[in-house]
């Protein structure tokens, strides 16, 4: 079992590089902080930070591979996840881009690679694996001077995997992937056949049960992933299919404010070519446009909300994370081969390609965070 101590010591074996000690020049919209989990080409795992104008302010070795990266309220705490079955959550300082803590999932349990801060940053909202009872659960943590597990929450179906908090700061969403797993068998799916995914809405003062929304039945192996939240409470969820590859679901789609869920689609003739996987998905600042990426297929999306119209269909190899960018129609795409996209859409929406930037030697995954605050 990896600990904070030998976590640190391989910290300091490696050379980790900390942030900058002189502050980033504020006022610049590309210097902001992306945060991303990288493959090094030695095949180990990194936290990185990196910043739109191509630098690279810190790494920090992981234990193994990781997934989501969650950024408290106040923007000087990071905290990155293990990718299923992994068991650890690593805490990095922003400020000082030294690692805080190293905390281990309890026994019985194992992360799925999602977390949210509460609206105060008090409380950490974890996915879990309640793997030998066969149930989700959300893992509720203290984020004091170290992060206390004091409960957890019935997460209201199996696999739950994102998890955000709405903006009314007292609604929690949850992305029930609906796939049975356990740690004795890997990253097997045990229940394809019965499976049925969910997002579930709690109320996270107290994880009581609000409602849930479910596909129609048709669609019940297309686990619902990921997602993120709009200024107006509109959710945007992905999804990845677990049946015949020669079908072509939808692998998008929306809860608009109204409760009503929608599904998007891709022309006929490219949906085939996404190969049923969705990694990563984002909402504008405006809650205009959602984005998502497509990385078995090499694509990446720009949606318009409500409606749910295609307004970008474009070519990425080994597209990764999306995170939004810091005006309206604003986006960011990583990639596998490390490479950092711009695109922005327009009311009438026409999409423009921005910069492109390169980092050698890091691979992203598939999920980006942005630090929506300038150091």
């Amino acid at each position: 079992m990896i600990t904070r101590r030998t976590l640190i010591a391989g910290l300091v074996a490696s050379g980790a590089t900390a942030l900058v000690s002189a502050p980033l020049t504020a006022g610049q919209d590309n210097d902001r902080l992306l945060i991303s989990c990288a493959r090094k080409p030695d095949g180990s795992f990194v936290l990185v930070g990196f910043t739109e104008n191509g630098s690279v302010p810190f790494e920090l070795p992981l234990p193994g591979r990781g997934h989501a990266t969650t950024i408290s309220p106040d923007g000087k705490t990071a905290v990155h996840m293990a990718r299923r079955p992994g068991r650890f959550m690593l805490v990095a300082d922003l400020e000082t881009g030294t690692l805080r803590d190293l905390v281990n999932a309890p026994e019985g349990r194992h992360f799925y690679g999602h977390a949210a801060f509460s609206p105060d940053g008090r409380q950490l909202f974890t996915t879990e694996n309640d793997f030998d009872n066969a149930k989700g659960a959300i893992g509720v943590w203290t984020t004091g001077n170290s992060f206390e597990r004091v409960g957890e929450w019935d997460s209201q179906d199996i696999g739950p995997h994102d998890v955000s908090l709405m903006p009314d700061g007292v609604t929690m969403v949850i992305a029930n992937g609906g796939i049975l797993t356990h740690p004795d068998s890997g990253r097997a799916k045990l229940n394809i056949a019965d499976m049925k995914p969910s997002l579930a809405f709690l109320d996270a003062r107290d994880g009581s049960f609000i409602r849930k929304v479910e596909l129609p039945a048709e669609l019940h192996k297309n686990s619902i992933r990921h997602l993120d939240t709009g200024p107006d409470g509109t959710v945007l969820f992905g999804m990845q299919y677990q049946g015949d590859a020669s079908d072509a679901p939808p692998l998008v789609g929306m809860i608009g404010r109204d409760g009503k869920s929608t599904l998007f689609d891709a022309p006929e003739t490219l949906t085939p070519g996404l190969k049923g996987y969705c990694a990563d998905v984002a909402i504008d600042p405006s809650g205009k446009f959602g984005a998502s990426t497509f990385p078995r297929g090499n694509r990446i999306a720009i949606w318009s909300i409500p409606d749910g119209n295609l307004v970008s269909f474009n070519s990425a190899r080994d597209s990764a994370g999306v995170a939004a960018g810091p005006h309206p129609g604003g986006f960011r795409f990583s990639t596998g081969f490390g490479r950092l996209l711009s695109r922005i859409a327009d009311p009438e929406s026409l999409v423009t390609e921005g910069y492109v930037q390169r980092f050698a030697g890091l691979a992203f995954d598939n999920h980006m965070t942005a630090l929506e605050r300038h150091l």
